[in-house]
């Protein structure tokens, strides 16, 4: 059996640091540099050779830096080696475990070279398929894209108002065609003023397509008439605008093309796409949530995605008691939590046990917010049961949703409420067991005993009382009311003060008085 050693590097842009240790955590030599590429992999088993010895099983441990963890764990892999991918956060904590005042490229190497001694649960690296790693890529580009093109516009608009007090209620759209031709052209007000209002309109018509109207056309010219005169360069001004217009249109084409070739892979490699059929997940949040969850065996169980996405709430416990309303980790992906939550938002408005939810956390009296991230991490759970079962979503109570919009002429939104509304008033629960959209089954200790041996359960499978016994009802909680005190007087004052001077009845012990005048 071949002795093992553990190979820690340190990545950088020029070089790698390697550092070679025992099972029993001694240094095996000197730490010595590898270059990049190719180059770099021929230095790293001639060094392993000359430090260990060519009769030995190496197991590496690479840091997640940037890409450059790539050219080493994806030939390292294809060789059969063990590898380990380890984020920055955890091989930083352990080499401020060692050396707190001390860093260099040779520290961080035998630091991460001892991580699978210290952590035992250390998973390997996992690799991608190609298609899987692209369509992450892509996503993430989107997303990244989306956010600039949010910011672009409102510095464009934040000008805008700048020059044109009261433009947001001139156009429906702000960012409709008429309204970044104006932009575009007439960010000077004595130039807008010297075209007309009559030859003004009838540019910004054409441009809209004859959906720019008289009432309209009215309230833009009052904000023109209504513009300030500012001490500022107007020409430059425009040059600037122009240029994030430029930019926002590119930026439009570049998202056009990403999001026809996301769609694209979506279909290659989930053909039915199942995500499509849940509530409030259109192509886009469906293709993204799938592009990390529906590779198969990169996560384990759900509890995984959701730490993966950073929404479980943080656990700090201390002396045997656990410290509430933690907040959110935040450590993984922006991307998926981003995801996540804005499915939440949207979903919760189509799906009646999801708005259901939702409002029994808002009742408890937590920010809509927590209520939306705890709402992302069931919606994670449930699309990572579809992707792993196969199959598509279903939403409960569709008839009755139905016949409120069939009798009653009630939209989407308002039957969702109502059925919501329902659900939690008759005590219920208003989510689905967890048999109902995952495989696992239900603990042993869930399930409801029968009523004939051992204790009566009620409608949750929760004990209500002994055998024999009338079971106990508790009343509805009441909501808390403030207390009522009656003003203050000189007699009220002076009569609290007799009272507490008052001695204490037989078997309550003396008053704090006698206390003192016995002392």
């Amino acid at each position: 059996m071949r002795e093992r050693v553990y190979v820690g590097i340190d990545l950088g842009g020029k070089f790698h640091e390697v550092q070679v240790t025992s099972a029993t955590g001694e240094r095996l030599g000197k730490s010595f540099r590898i270059g990049r590429g190719r180059q770099g992999l021929g230095e790293l088993e001639n060094g392993l050779r000359h430090v260990a010895g060519d009769d030995v099983e190496p197991v590496y441990t690479i840091e997640a830096t940037q890409n450059f963890w790539l050219e080493l764990v994806h030939p390292l892999q294809r060789s059969g080696a063990s590898v380990y991918l380890v984020s920055p956060s955890k091989s930083a904590a352990l080499r401020t475990f060692y050396r707190r005042h001390t860093k260099n490229d040779a520290i961080d190497a035998e630091a991460m070279s001892r991580l699978p001694v210290v952590d035992v649960a250390l998973r390997p690296a996992h690799v991608s398929e190609p298609r899987w790693d692209m369509l992450r890529r892509l996503v993430r580009q989107s997303w990244q894209l989306k956010g600039q093109m949010a910011n672009r516009k409102r510095r464009i608009m934040t000008r805008v108002l700048m020059v044109y007090p009261g433009y947001e209620e001139v156009f429906r759209d702000r960012y409709c065609g008429a309204s970044l031709l104006f932009c575009r052209r007439y960010l000077d007000p004595a130039q807008a003023r010297r075209l007309g209002r009559k030859r003004l309109s009838t540019l910004l018509r054409k441009r809209a397509w004859g959906k720019f109207d008289d009432t309209r056309a009215d309230r833009l010219w009052q904000v023109i008439e209504n513009a300030p005169e500012l001490a500022v360069s107007y020409d430059d001004l425009q040059l600037l605008v122009n240029q994030d217009l430029d930019l926002l249109e590119a930026e439009e084409r570049s998202q056009q093309a990403l999001r026809e070739r996301i769609a694209e892979l979506y279909g290659e490699l989930d053909p039915e796409t199942r995500l499509s059929s849940m509530p409030g997940l259109g192509d886009f949040l469906a293709a993204a949530i799938t592009a990390y969850l529906g590779e198969p065996g990169r996560f384990r169980n759900a509890d995984e995605i959701v730490a993966f996405s950073g929404l479980c709430p943080r656990l700090k416990s201390s002396a045997g008691t656990d410290t509430a309303n933690q907040p959110i980790t935040q450590h993984g992906d922006p991307v998926l939590r981003g995801c996540a939550y804005l499915a939440a938002e949207i979903a919760r408005h189509y799906d009646p046990e999801l708005n259901a939810f939702h409002r029994r956390l808002t009742a408890r009296g937590k920010h809509y917010k927590q209520a939306s991230c705890a709402l992302g991490a069931k919606i994670l759970r449930r699309c990572f049961a579809l992707l792993r079962e196969g199959r598509a979503y279903q939403v409960a109570h569709q008839e009755q949703m139905a016949r409120q919009q069939k009798e009653e002429g009630k939209t989407v939104r308002e039957s969702v409420h109502e059925v919501a509304e329902r659900l939690n008033d008759t005590g219920g629960p208003s989510s689905p067991e967890p048999a109902g959209y995952a495989s696992a089954p239900e603990p042993a200790s869930r399930v409801a005993r029968p009523a004939t041996s051992g204790p009566e359960t009620g409608p949750r499978g929760l004990l209500t009382g002994h055998a024999g016994k009338t079971p106990r009802i508790r009343p509805p909680r009441k909501p808390a009311q403030p207390l009522e005190r009656a003003p203050m007087t000189s007699d009220s004052r002076s009569n609290a003060t007799s009272r507490a001077l008052e001695p204490c009845p037989s078997g309550r012990g003396p008053s704090p008085v006698e206390e003192y005048e016995n002392a």
